[in-house]
């Protein structure tokens, strides 16, 4: 089975409220950018949430965008 909700806007994550998903119990995941609007709006006291956070070498960002901006003409941020 399958929730067709959006969880990476705070519309979405408002609708996913409006549902119960996390009372539900429908859900072990929940993926999203809107951490804190998640955290405020979709849990509680009684069904409480974890976090996982996954963060790049700021190195490896760096040299990344360095490579990127050399090439991507059509980005504001060129030369």
């Amino acid at each position: 089975s399958y929730v067709n909700v959006d969880t990476t806007s705070k519309p979405g994550l408002n609708r996913a409220r409006k549902m119960g998903l996390v009372p539900s119990g429908l859900v072990d995941l929940i993926i999203t950018s809107e951490v804190s609007h998640a955290a405020e709006y979709l849990f509680d006291e009684s069904h409480k949430g974890h976090i996982l956070a996954l963060f790049r070498h700021p190195v490896d960002r760096l040299v990344s965008k360095f490579f990127y901006l050399r090439e991507a003409t059509w980005d504001p941020q060129y030369r």
